[in-house]
C-alpha cells in the first residue's frame, strides 16, 4: 500500500491560521508526477532567465565536524534523513532516504519515509487560486519551487538560485567553541576572525559580516530576517566577534538553544512563471527552512525536526490559505502500510498493517529493504502552530487574545494505477484539485466521510480527520478495523 501525509496550516495574508493532514495510497511502480511529461514553459514567453530545478542535496544525522576532524564516521542520532533545496525532502529522487535506524558506512538501509514536501494554496484578491505544491516533480524537472530567496517585490533571477542551492550548517561543538573564545576575549584575551569556527562565520543571518568571506556571495538585507541568531547586544545584526551565535528561533523562549546539529536553507514558489507540478500561479512565497536534530539518551534520539518560516513576498495578500506537509511513508515495504492520527496530539502515524514488514514473507517488491519481523511506528507530529488572534468586546471594550492552532484535518488520496480506485479519490493534476485536498476535501471536491475509506460521490456531511481510531480498538474507525487493501 502507497502512502503520503498532508499536512495542512491555514493562514491569511502573511498570518498562520490553522493545519491539517493527508495521506496518499497506491503502489511503489507510480513515484512519479501526473504532470511528468509536460514542459514548465506552456509556449508562453518569459522575460527573464528561469530558475533551474533544484540539486542540492545533504544528509541530516551525520556529524559531519567531528567526521572531518578524527576522519571517523559520526552520528548525531539514530535517523539520517536526506534533505533537498526544492521544496522536496526524505528522498534522492529515486529511493527513500529517511533512515531509521542510522547504520553504518556499508550497513543496512531501512527507510520509514519515502518522501514529503511542502503545499501551500490560497486565494488573492482578486479571487484567483494560487498553489504550489511539490510531489514527485522535480525529478523530471516539473517544479514549484526554487532556491532562494525572494526580493522585497516577489521576484528572484537565475543567478539567486544558484547562489541559494545549498545549505548552511553548523554543530553544537562549533558554538561551543565559538562562545569559549568570546568569553575569554571579554577576559583581555584576543579573539580574530580566523578563529571563528566555519559554521558561525558562514551562518546566513542578517548582516553577517563574514558571509561573503565563506560562501562568495551577498547576503538580502530584508526586515523579515533570515536564519536565528542569538543578538548579544541587541543590534539587530549578526556579527560572532560581538558574541551572535546561530540558534533555533522557538517561539516564548527566552533562552537561546542550539541543537547538536541545525541545517538552513530557503526556497520559494516563483522562479519560474509556471509551476510544473501543480499547474497554479505563483504566489510568490518564500519558505525558510530550519532542520534540526539532538544526539540524546531518549526518544529524541530517534527523531529530526523542521521549522518553517513563511514570508509572503507578493504586494498583495493571500486568504484562505492552506499550508500542508505531504508525506509518502514507506515503513519499510510500500505495500503493508496503514496511516491513522491523533488529533489531540496533531499527530499523524504509519504502522504495518500486519506482524511481517513484507508482500513475500519479509522480502518486498523491487528489492526494496524490508523491517522484517521488528517493525515501528513513525509519525509526523505537528509540534508548534501558528497563531490566531481573536477579538472580542467585553464591557463595551475590544480584547484580543491569541490561541496556538494544531492540525485542522487529515487527509489521504489513492494511486489511481493501483486496485482501481474512484477517480475523485486519486491523483491531483490541477491547481484545483491541489487545493481542495488542501482543505480537507476528495479530489473531486467530496467531503471525508465517517466510516470506510471516508469516500461516498455526492456526500454532503463533512468530515475533519480520517482514521481518528486506535489500530487496537476493534470497535472503532481505522484502517486495520476497516481491513482496507
Amino acid at each position: 500500500m502507497r502512502i503520503f501525509t498532508l499536512w495542512l496550516m491555514v493562514f491569511a495574508g502573511l498570518l498562520l491560521a490553522g493545519p491539517a493532514a493527508a495521506y496518499r495510497i497506491g503502489p511503489e511502480a507510480d513515484h512519479n508526477s501526473p504532470h511528468q511529461n509536460q514542459g514548465q514553459t506552456n509556449g508562453q514567453v518569459h522575460y527573464r532567465e528561469e530558475c533551474n530545478t533544484a540539486q542540492s542535496q545533504i544528509d541530516q544525522g551525520i556529524d559531519r565536524y567531528t567526521t572531518n576532524l578524527t576522519g571517523i564516521y559520526t552520528k548525531v542520532n539514530n535517523v539520517r534523513s536526506r534533505l533537498l533545496t526544492g521544496g522536496d525532502v526524505w528522498w534522492d529522487r529515486e529511493d527513500g532516504k529517511y533512515i531509521v535506524p542510522h547504520p553504518d558506512p556499508g550497513g543496512k538501509e531501512v527507510a520509514s519515509l519515502f518522501a514529503g514536501a511542502v503545499w501551500l494554496g490560497g486565494v488573492d484578491p482578486a479571487g484567483n487560486l494560487k498553489t504550489a505544491c511539490q510531489t514527485y516533480g522535480n525529478r523530471t524537472g516539473n517544479s514549484d519551487f526554487w532556491p532562494g530567496p525572494l526580493d522585497l517585490i516577489g521576484n528572484t533571477e537565475q543567478t539567486v538560485c544558484e547562489n541559494w542551492d545549498r545549505f548552511f550548517e553548523v554543530y553544537a561543538q562549533e558554538i561551543d567553541i565559538h562562545r569559549n573564545l568570546y568569553a575569554r576575549s571579554l577576559a583581555g584575551e584576543s579573539y580574530s576572525p580566523d578563529q571563528i569556527p566555519e559554521g558561525v562565520k558562514g551562518w546566513p543571518a542578517r548582516g553577517n559580516p563574514f558571509f561573503f568571506e565563506i560562501n562568495e556571495f551577498e547576503l538580502p538585507n530584508t526586515d523579515q530576517g533570515l536564519a536565528g541568531f542569538w543578538d548579544e547586544n541587541g543590534d539587530d545584526l549578526y556579527n560572532p566577534l560581538d558574541g551572535d551565535y546561530p540558534i533555533i528561533e522557538i517561539r516564548g523562549c527566552t533562552e537561546p538553544q542550539y541543537p547538536d546539529q541545525m541545517i538552513f536553507w530557503i526556497y520559494n514558489d516563483n522562479g519560474s512563471n509556471v509551476h510544473g507540478e501543480s499547474m497554479g500561479t505563483p504566489i510568490k512565497m518564500e519558505v525558510q527552512v530550519q532542520a534540526f536534530a539532538y544526539g540524546t539518551n531518549d526518544e529524541l534520539n530517534d527523531m529530526t525536526f523542521q521549522r518553517y518560516k513563511l514570508i509572503n513576498r507578493a504586494t498583495e495578500d493571500i486568504d484562505s490559505t492552506y499550508f500542508a506537509m505531504w508525506v509518502d511513508a514507506d515503513l519499510g515495504c510500500f505495500l503493508d502500510d496503514y496511516i491513522g492520527c491523533d488529533t489531540s496530539r496533531s499527530l499523524a502515524y504509519t504502522y504495518n498493517a500486519d506482524a511481517v514488514d513484507g508482500d513475500n514473507g519479509t522480502d518486498c517488491s523491487g528489492g526494496v529493504t524490508t523491517y522484517g519481523n521488528e517493525i515501528p511506528i513513525i509519525g509526523t507530529d505537528y509540534f508548534r502552530g501558528p497563531l490566531k488572534i481573536l477579538i472580542d468586546t467585553i464591557n463595551g471594550e475590544e480584547v484580543r487574545d491569541t490561541i496556538e492552532l494544531g492540525m485542522s484535518s487529515f487527509t489521504y488520496y489513492n494511486n489511481g494505477g493501483y486496485n482501481n480506485p474512484p477517480a475523485g479519490t486519486t491523483d491531483p493534476q490541477t491547481a484545483e484539485e491541489f487545493y481542495n485536498y488542501l482543505t480537507g476535501h476528495w479530489r473531486d471536491g467530496s467531503p471525508f466521510q465517517y466510516g470506510g475509506d471516508a469516500y461516498q460521490e455526492g456526500a454532503s456531511d463533512s468530515l475533519d480527520y480520517a482514521f481518528v481510531s486506535p489500530p487496537n480498538d476493534p470497535g472503532a474507525w481505522s484502517m486495520c478495523t476497516e481491513n482496507l487493501p
